[in-house]
């Protein structure tokens, strides 16, 4: 990948990648392309002019050296000169003369329309907007698919990263039992709010500026682990155990004992799937040697001999040397980007992709008991949180998914923890990613 990447600069021909979205994860991307010789961050895109020409400053760009300009000539003109861009609109982006289209807004709306936009004017999508690939990624594949381009999960995110680690094991002959990633979590927390957040994730005044409490609230209550969890269950097949997950508490070395079939002592009824485990023992205390930051996959093998060797090579095995883990302690999110970015352009292939055929789904349940008339407020909000479940079960159940419940109106009342129907909430049933969830269910059927 180098050696090509140094062609391409040598030879003047940079990638030209395209970002919409320039918050937290999308500042990253454009740090880590400003530094990477065969890449370029050529034109980014958000609705605040402050937030994108402060993420280009970042990456060490003056605010005299960025072109902002909303006209598709102007754009094309100055990617062809070598200087960056930055438009309020993300058309502008996607109709312009890049490579690739990150697409960073983590709106399920905006992401699914850019996707598909982008992939209809010959672009790479590389999708980090995860929610909108769970609702309706296997049809952005397909179109993509059918266009001769490249849909991927972003690498340095989770569910890539784990989807990497399946590859890996699945590849070599190794029977996938459990694959997942760590977090912080108790029980409790699934009713938490945006309000009282910070007291739950642990981030101190400083680290809180500029951080969006919906983001972080949907990381503690379970929601974003189920969604990233159905992402990795897209690509890989894997399946949750139970509807929820188990979310159990443990550590590095816990990880082949706890996650291994309950026939062998573990919590799981089966092998083949995906679950996260907690930071954080029930009574609240931190486990040792967490895994909050990284992704891990539990493996077996069939021959006694390759089993022994687990523990002779350094690995994290069960007692009774049967069972395995190989994790990865951290992620660096929008940092490691650019192997998505690369791999496309350079190889034509993703780093993670939904299968054609959708194999989970993340449905909404009550944070508390919810009267009709109210409006539901989506993911890390006050009203709902996220629920990972096979997608054939979601279809048959009727369950509102994650991704289109923000503005949907109860219709009738829903207990607290109770899962939400279709039939609970009045939906704008016009949009294209109604229309597009529809065309995504008829897959799972």
């Amino acid at each position: 990948m180098n050696e090509q990447l140094e062609a391409r600069e040598t030879a003047g021909r940079p990638v030209r990648v395209g970002i919409i979205g320039a918050g937290r994860f999308g500042t990253m991307v454009i740090c880590q392309l400003a530094g990477i010789r065969g890449m370029r961050p050529a034109v980014v895109s958000d609705i605040s002019g402050e937030q994108g020409l402060r993420a280009f400053a970042h990456a060490g760009y003056s605010s005299a050296a960025v072109v902002r300009t909303d006209s598709i000539e102007q754009v094309n003109e100055a990617i062809a000169r070598g200087r960056p861009v930055f438009t309020e609109h993300p058309q502008v982006l996607l109709a312009s003369d890049v490579d690739v289209v990150v697409e960073a807004t983590g709106v399920p709306e905006a992401g699914a329309a850019s996707a598909l936009e982008g992939i209809r004017n010959g672009k790479h999508v590389v999708m980090v907007n995860v929610e909108a690939d769970v609702l309706v990624g296997s049809v952005l594949r397909r179109a993509a698919d059918r266009a001769g381009l490249v849909y991927s999960a972003a690498y340095g995110d989770q569910p890539a990263l784990i989807h990497e680690l399946v590859e890996w094991a699945s590849g070599l002959g190794f029977e996938v039992v459990a694959a997942g990633k760590g977090t912080k979590y108790l029980p409790a927390f699934r009713k938490g709010t945006p309000d009282d957040i910070w007291d739950r994730y642990g981030a101190d005044p400083q680290q809180r500026v500029g951080l969006n409490p919906r983001m972080y609230n949907s990381f503690t209550d379970g929601t974003k682990s189920a969604i990233e969890m159905a992402a990795v269950a897209n690509m890989t097949g894997l399946r949750p155990d139970v509807r929820g997950m188990h979310f159990p508490p443990a550590g590095i070395e816990q990880l082949p004992e706890v996650l291994k079939p309950a026939e062998h002592g573990g919590i799981l009824s089966r092998s083949g799937v995906v679950e996260v485990v907690s930071s954080l023992d029930r009574d609240g205390r931190p486990v040792p040697q967490d895994l909050r930051w990284g992704v891990y996959v539990v493996i077996t093998s069939s021959r006694p001999f390759i089993r022994r060797c687990f523990a002779d090579y350094g690995m994290p095995v069960d007692r009774t040397g049967t069972f395995a883990a190989m994790y990865r302690p951290f992620h660096l999110v929008g940092m490691e980007l650019p192997v998505s970015i690369a791999r496309a352009v350079l190889e034509q292939r993703p780093t993670g992709a939904p299968r054609p055929t959708p194999v989970a789904a993340v449905a909404c349940a009550a944070k508390r008991p919810l009267a009709a008339g109210e409006m539901l407020d989506g993911e890390g909000g006050y009203t709902v949180y996220g629920v990972i479940d096979d997608a054939e079960t979601a279809r048959r159940e009727r369950f509102l998914p994650m991704g289109l419940s923000r503005g949907a109106r109860v219709a009738r009342a829903i207990p607290e923890d109770g899962l939400v129907r279709l039939e609970d909430v009045s939906l704008d049933t016009s949009s294209l990613l109604f229309r597009l969830w529809q065309e995504q269910m008829q897959l799972s059927a």
